[in-house]
């Protein structure tokens, strides 16, 4: 009985977490496109391996989705970018990538 209640109590807790990947991943991307702060070279490159680590997971819970393999992409780029020390392009392709949050986020 007690197994039952510890898979069960597993089972939801692990439920939303695409949800929270995908509004973590959003919130990461909306911050970024803030040009009113300056942000560090440091800051951008975690940021950009926050959001790298969390867009692959994403696509790995949405296999087959183009989205997903976009969205991947792009955020690939930023990081990219951002290990580079180019934040104007991790900004841009941050931007580039929230269209395909918003879509697998419906």
């Amino acid at each position: 009985m007690l197994k039952t209640r510890v898979t069960l109590v597993i089972l939801f807790a692990a439920m939303p977490l695409f949800a929270d990947d995908v509004s973590r991943l959003s919130a990461i991307l909306l911050d970024s496109q803030n040009q009113k702060v300056t942000i560090s070279a440091d800051a951008w490159k975690v940021t950009a391996n926050e959001a790298n680590g969390l867009a692959n997971r994403i696509a790995a819970n949405n296999r087959g989705k183009k989205a997903a393999g976009d969205l991947q992409t792009h955020i690939r780029e930023m990081r990219e970018a951002a290990l580079k020390g180019d934040a104007d392009g991790a900004r841009s392709h941050a931007g580039m990538a929230l269209p395909f949050v918003y879509q697998l986020s419906k």
